[in-house]
């Protein structure tokens, strides 16, 4: 249980640890996407939504059913009304007589009318809302009560119409039709039961007036008598189907101005718009720009195969970390070395102290002097790595010899502000006879330098001499420590020579700039080639970005440090 939370625990650290050093892309991400929302927030024009409330109700009366119109269920009903409230005929009408062709909002015709046009139903209710977006508030309500007065008078319109053909039926006025025989098959008529009870009793005996004229004359008293009694249910017939037919005129007539769909809010003008909300764009901004600057950074981290940290060096690469050297700008004319010769604690003079602690672990001075120092490729500051380990080592006493290795691109006598007229060049050329005359004294006390000398046209025949093993046999008996400077190990192989004669190999990397597939190709060939790196030093780490030996935690450790040196002052 205590394992699992420490690996949590870690998984988390890794995390802010990452967070931390892309802050800058989480920032950028945030404030662009800040900006975005703030544009959309204030530069976009108002929209504002005026709402009419309407009731559909369920027409059931019976009258539709003189046409056989079949009823569905309340929400196929309803959801069929809603569809005629925004029919393409409707919103034409609408269009046309507003005038809206003249308008911003809807000057490209009726598609962008509709658009603006939501109905909804109120859950529960017979309401619904006839809603009208519109950057014009007064345009807004206009329409909305437009459109929705429109729907009501298309629908009276169409239960007058309805209910004026059935009068007109009842009237025989209809297309010429006999007005008993539609009377007749109006179904108030066909489905009364009384009229059922005569019309069956009339068949009844008008059967038995046929089978009475099979026996008798029609001036026999038994024919007069069916005759009359038939007369008599046929008048009894009509009266009950006139009154049934009366009725229907009336309930029509007083049905002419009923209306199943009406009005129950008018819609107000608007006064404030529905979008944009400021605050909720802004808000929603502020956490989707973090959220897309967190995103992103992992997605950065996740890319990128460069050397940052001490877990890239150590788990990356597979090699003891020594120490991350924060980067540094110097003044024209400024020793590179400075910060380790100033009274005055740095977080630069620190690391490389950790990295001579380090390397003392690593690599005993005892026995073995020689340390090269190289990197994968040009301009990753090996130089720069490789001269202050040589000042910081002399500040225990020791003496230190550093060596110009690289015969191409030397840099060490400008570093430490040397001649480069002779140097290790002409020993291995057969120049100088004896090493001791190509060595420099340096500002820097017990700290002597061989520099390159004069550039060869065939570095790598010198390197290959025997003169090289005679110069290290020399420099052993003579100093503490030897400090060489090598050429990197692309695109050049001048390193695995030097590699022949010295094992110990401090690595450098240039933070976030060489990649790990090139680095491990790098050291790949430095282990065939029999060589054994001490650990890397990642050089040019970037305050807040440094997760091992951070920068902030040594400026307030030595912050603090100093103040508690410091008098205090005596209050009164």
């Amino acid at each position: 249980m205590a394992d699992t939370e420490q690996g949590i625990e870690a998984e988390i650290s890794q995390y802010l640890e990452i967070l931390l050093r892309r802050r800058w892309v989480i920032l950028a991400c945030a404030l662009v996407v800040f900006a975005a929302a703030a544009a959309y927030a204030f530069l976009t024009r108002p929209v504002f939504r005026a709402t009419t409330v309407l009731m559909v109700e369920k027409d059931t009366r019976n009258v539709v059913n003189i046409n056989s119109l079949a009823e569905g269920e309340d929400e196929q009903y309803f959801n069929t009304q809603f569809q005629l409230l925004v029919s393409a005929s409707a919103l034409k009408r609408v269009y046309d007589d507003l005038k809206l062709g003249g308008t911003r909002d809807f000057a490209g015709g009726v598609d962008p009318m509709r658009s603006a046009i939501k109905v909804e139903s109120v859950s529960g209710t017979r309401l619904c809302n006839v809603n009208v977006d519109s950057t014009d508030p007064q345009l807004a309500m206009k329409l909305s009560a437009t459109l929705a007065q429109n729907f009501v008078d298309d629908n009276l319109a169409n239960k007058l119409s309805m209910s004026k053909d059935v009068l007109d039926a009842l009237q025989s006025s209809m297309n010429g039709q006999d007005p008993e025989a539609v009377a007749m098959s109006l179904p108030s008529v066909v489905n009364n039961a009384l009229i059922q009870s005569i019309k069956g009793q009339i068949i009844t005996a008008e059967a038995q007036l046929a089978e009475q004229r099979m026996h008798y004359t029609d001036s026999h008293p038994v024919i007069i008598s069916l005759k009359s009694r038939l007369a008599s249910m046929h008048k009894v017939l009509n009266k009950e189907v006139g009154n049934i037919v009366q009725s229907l005129k009336t309930e029509l007539s007083g049905q002419l101005r009923a209306n199943n769909v009406r009005i129950i809010d008018m819609p107000q003008l608007p006064k404030s718009p529905i979008k944009p909300r400021k605050a909720l764009a802004l808000g929603f901004g502020l956490v989707g720009g973090l959220a897309f600057g967190v995103f992103a950074a992992l997605i950065l981290e996740m890319l990128d195969q460069t050397v940052r940290t001490h877990v890239d060096v150590e788990k990356r690469l597979g090699l003891p970390f020594l120490a991350l050297i924060p980067f540094s700008r110097h003044k024209k004319g400024e020793r590179i070395y400075a910060p380790l010769l100033s009274d005055e604690v740095s977080l630069a003079s620190e690391s490389f102290r950790n990295l001579r602690t380090m390397i003392g672990f690593n690599a005993p001075a005892h026995g073995e002097p020689f340390l090269l120092v190289t990197s994968t490729v040009q301009e990753e500051g090996k130089s720069f790595v490789a001269t202050n380990l040589a000042v910081v080592l002399t500040q225990l006493g020791q003496k230190v010899l550093i060596v110009d290795g690289d015969l191409r691109r030397p840099r060490l006598h400008r570093n430490l502000h040397l001649s480069d007229e002779k140097g290790l060049s002409d020993f291995l050329s057969g120049g100088a006879t004896h090493p001791p005359s190509i060595v420099q004294k340096s500002e820097i006390p017990h700290l002597d330098v061989v520099a390159c000398g004069p550039r060869p046209s065939n570095p790598a025949e010198l390197l290959n001499t025997p003169r090289l093993g005679e110069f290290l046999e020399w420099a052993r008996g003579h100093y503490t420590r030897v400090i060489i400077d090598c050429p990197p190990v692309f695109p050049i192989s001048d390193i695995l020579l030097w590699g022949h004669h010295v094992k110990p190999v401090i690595f450098v990397a240039r933070f976030g700039r060489t990649r790990v597939p090139l680095i491990r190709t790098a050291l790949a060939r430095l282990k065939v080639n029999g060589s054994r790196v001490v650990g890397g030093v990642i050089n040019g780490g970037r305050l807040g970005t440094m997760t091992y030996a951070d920068g902030r935690y040594y400026e307030q450790y030595y912050r603090d440090y100093d103040d508690s040196e410091k008098p205090k002052k005596r209050h009164a």
